[in-house]
């Protein structure tokens, strides 16, 4: 194994972890699905800036699912995974397609929240029966989605000057 993948799996490891811990330790339960709200987000948008597209969604998913996994959230263990790969892995895309473009990663986000909000709505409504009383989880994944988009634009052009991974 060659010292950039050690690297590359190590910081992996490190964001899966703090995407957890950010996602578990702060967190508003939600009545009407089960589910909350959290800061996780802003750790899974570092993770895509500083890791890349692949990297950064293995560690979304991870860290998401393993913080439902261990917050009593059993049920929405497999629907995380899933959806904050996908939301990882469309920024990154988003990132790698622009790459000449500054704020790309914004883009990114922004689409990739998008994504994640119709995808929890709809997971949730499933879970619930209802289409209707889960509209009201849908303001608070965007306030998540927006304070996960603030977390990355305060640190990450300061990671970036730390995080090396191509080295």
């Amino acid at each position: 194994m060659s010292k950039k993948n050690i690297k590359q799996l190590v910081y992996t490891a490190l964001f899966a972890a703090l995407i957890y811990v950010t996602t578990y330790v702060i967190k508003v339960p939600s009545v009407v699905t089960n589910g909350y709200t959290h800061l996780g987000d802003g750790f899974i948008f570092l993770a895509v800036i500083l890791l890349g597209r692949k990297n950064g969604a293995i560690a979304a998913a991870i860290g998401a699912s393993l913080s439902d996994l261990l917050g009593g959230y059993s049920h929405y263990i497999i629907p995380t995974f899933i959806i904050k790969f996908v939301m990882a892995y469309i920024m990154g895309f988003i990132i790698d397609k622009n790459k000449e473009r500054k704020y790309s990663w914004l883009i990114g986000a922004l689409v990739g929240s998008v994504w994640q909000i119709i995808a929890y709505y709809i997971v949730g409504s499933v879970f619930m029966g209802s289409f209707i009383s889960t509209l009201l989880d849908i303001p608070a994944n965007c306030i998540q989605s927006a304070f996960g988009i603030i977390i990355a634009f305060l640190l990450g052009n300061q990671l970036k000057k730390f995080i090396k991974i191509d080295e």
